[in-house]
């Protein structure tokens, strides 16, 4: 990079400025890099890509005339090597794009969800999903869970928690909400000893040791890979 004031006129066309400060600065010193020129006229500041250098005069030579024609003796100038041209620019916005589609459809980024509130009827005939989280070639992350249930009385409500134990959907934790300790609003860390969930499918239910129905409120975040 370099900045100066030219020394002579350059072309007549406006396709150069000459320096004779930058003599000696190296042959192709400053090709591939931006030269602008601030003639005293706002309307004839403009910017050019360089392609060649006189290392002999300190001739710079652009892509294209300057707006404002030849370039007089006595213009300031500046030559950057911070520049863009309409190639670099398609290219780069190809490559934001590309990426873009690619990290739209990786399977190994977690995209967070919505928060998803529950309120499910704990009864006895059946367990009753809190969430099933099983679509295929995903990966889920449950980041929170958190759980209320209402004063089941004499009864119990259990939480189950599923996970896959080699390959196939299994109960691995259980917890037991009683008139004792109804009142609290549980989280993963108070029923399962989990600071979060993650694997290829996750289920938490209920379910109560009498009809009911026993209502089970809450809310869950989590993320899933495949969206």
């Amino acid at each position: 990079a370099a900045e100066g004031v030219t020394t002579s006129a350059g072309e007549g066309t406006g396709l150069s400025l000459v320096d004779a400060g930058l003599a000696g600065a190296g042959a192709n010193s400053f090709v591939s890099m931006m030269a602008v020129i601030y003639p005293g006229d706002p309307q004839k500041v403009d910017s050019k890509d360089i392609t060649a250098f006189n290392d002999g005069t300190g001739g710079v030579t652009v892509a294209s005339a300057f707006k404002g024609g030849q370039v007089a003796a006595g213009v300031p100038y500046k030559i950057i090597t911070f520049r863009f041209v309409p190639a670099e620019v398609a290219a780069l916005i190809a490559l934001v794009n590309a990426l873009a589609t690619g990290i739209a459809g990786a399977t190994g980024i977690f995209h967070e969800q919505a928060d998803v509130a529950f309120d499910v009827p704990a009864v006895l005939a059946a367990e009753a999903d809190i969430f099933d989280l099983d679509d295929a070639d995903t990966r889920y992350i449950v980041r929170s869970l958190r759980l209320k249930c209402v004063d089941p009385g004499a009864e119990t409500v259990t939480v189950r928690l599923y996970e896959l134990v080699d390959d196939v959907l299994t109960e691995v934790k259980s917890f037991a909400i009683t008139n004792a300790n109804f009142t609290t609003f549980f989280s993963l860390m108070d029923m399962f000893g989990l600071p979060h969930l993650a694997g290829d499918e996750l289920q938490v239910t209920v379910q109560a040791t009498a009809v009911g129905p026993y209502a089970v409120t809450g809310q869950y975040s989590h993320g899933k890979t495949n969206v």
